[in-house]
């Protein structure tokens, strides 16, 4: 397990095409791989900890371009992908909200390599076949970390799933964040453009 983390998240900090060829073939997008991203993501605080910001960064997006689409393969049992889906919360809580700085993608803010995949984790393409309502609930907890780049992070996904189908929920669950008197006007204002589907 340790060798298999190391060639997925050590890897290069910039795009390569061989990379995404070589991932491809000891990182399918198949069970044994989400299992393993599952137990990574559970423990990325720790599991994680050895790379460089720029190499993580780089690995996400990697992995979005093929391996996460296994999260729509409806061969695989579906408890397995929900599974991988909650673990996203942990991944931000014990790993993103340490490792990048409280900065607004929205804004082009400064911050660590790592808030770029942070901030686009949403966007990803993979994500789009997966069973919304399940996700959407990741977002919702991704919204409850007390750190300003995973909020918007979850803000960006909510906005977009509005427009898939999801906008009584969407809208439920930016109200209630809104009732929090502690939030910058900046993230305050994205929740309200995220409220109505608009965000960048």
């Amino acid at each position: 397990m340790v060798e298999w983390i190391d060639r997925v998240f050590g890897g290069p900090t910039s795009p390569d095409v061989n990379r995404l060829i070589e991932l491809d073939e000891f990182c399918g997008p198949d069970q044994t791989t989400l299992l393993r991203l599952t137990e990574v993501f559970e423990a990325g605080g720790t599991l994680l900890a050895r790379y460089s910001d720029e190499s993580l960064n780089q690995a996400f997006w990697d992995l979005s371009s093929n391996v996460l689409f296994a999260l729509g393969d409806k061969s695989i049992e579906w408890a397995l992908r929900h599974r991988l889906i909650g673990s996203f919360e942990t991944l931000f809580r014990e790993f993103f909200a340490v490792r990048c700085m409280p900065a607004l993608g929205h804004l082009d803010e400064a911050g660590s390599p790592l808030n770029s995949a942070c901030y686009m984790w949403w966007d990803f393409d993979c994500w789009y076949s997966t069973p919304g309502s399940a996700l959407v609930a990741s977002m919702q907890s991704i919204l409850a970390i007390d750190h300003a780049a995973c909020q918007e992070s979850a803000l960006h996904g909510l906005g977009h799933w509005y427009h898939r189908g999801h906008s009584a929920a969407v809208q439920s669950i930016i109200d209630e964040f809104l009732e929090s008197e502690h939030l910058r006007v900046e993230l305050r204002e994205y929740a309200h453009s995220a409220r109505a589907g608009y965000v960048l």
